[in-house]
């Protein structure tokens, strides 16, 4: 099982030969981000923020959802601390296929009650909100990650140099908070293979761009070159 992170709060998980991908981003108002146009089985998107919905830039593959090798469900949660009278609201979604346990926390905005606790405990990856403004400060963020003992923390939807809005925090203000320096993974890779005996972690992954986005990437958009005829009434 595999989980890509191509920028802001999009992933894309695959496990079987099967993709699932979360939250893809509307470059138009995603700062520092190129357009997004990808390929996946299933789509996920957690709320309808141009950051979180754009299905404009996923190709779907038609498949069944009896293909689908994870249990999907989602757990309703407010944007920010006015519970949801202000940003509304998002679906943190959970993936469970073969013994693990994943979670995305959308835009996560106020701590979550002892229910929801419940739902999310013993995740084996949770990919967090690190850059606070329109979601958790990163301290609390990092408080969430301890309530629901994830083993491996992604961080996500952050600010990296011009990537990302200008409110957003950097990635090292969420890291900052965990004690032990050496719990801090650097990736140079964009992509974290999951496996049960996964060392305990929070993983920094390395955005590398759509030169990385390898078999999920779209075919080339292909533009029709005009007929002779077109081009010599052009001339006129």
């Amino acid at each position: 099982m595999t989980i890509q992170w191509l920028g802001h709060a999009c992933f894309a998980i695959t496990h079987r030969g099967y993709t699932v991908l979360i939250d893809p981003y509307n470059a138009d108002y995603t700062n520092g981000y190129p357009k997004l146009r990808v390929k996946a089985d299933k789509l996920l998107v957690s709320h309808e923020h141009f950051g979180h919905n754009y299905r404009e830039g996923v190709q779907l593959s038609g498949r069944p959802e009896s293909d689908c090798p994870f249990a999907v469900t989602a757990l309703r949660v407010p944007h920010e601390f006015k519970l949801g009278n202000w940003r509304g609201f998002c679906d943190v979604h959970i993936l469970e296929a073969d013994g693990l346990k994943l979670v995305h926390m959308a835009d996560l905005g106020t701590q979550l009650d002892g229910g929801q606790i419940s739902r999310l405990f013993g995740a084996d990856v949770c990919m967090i909100c690190a850059g606070s403004a329109t979601a958790l400060p990163s301290q609390e963020a990092k408080r969430v990650t301890d309530e629901i003992m994830a083993k491996v923390i992604i961080p996500m939807h952050y600010r990296d140099g011009n990537r990302g809005g200008h409110r957003l925090e950097m990635v090292k203000d969420f890291t900052y908070h965990f004690e032990s320096p050496a719990f801090i993974h650097e990736y140079d890779t964009d992509t974290f293979t999951v496996t049960p005996d996964m060392e305990p972690q929070v993983a920094v992954l390395k955005y590398l761009g759509p030169e990385a986005w390898g078999a999920l990437a779209q075919e080339p958009e292909r533009r029709e070159k005009p007929s002779l005829l077109r081009r010599l009434l052009r001339g006129k």
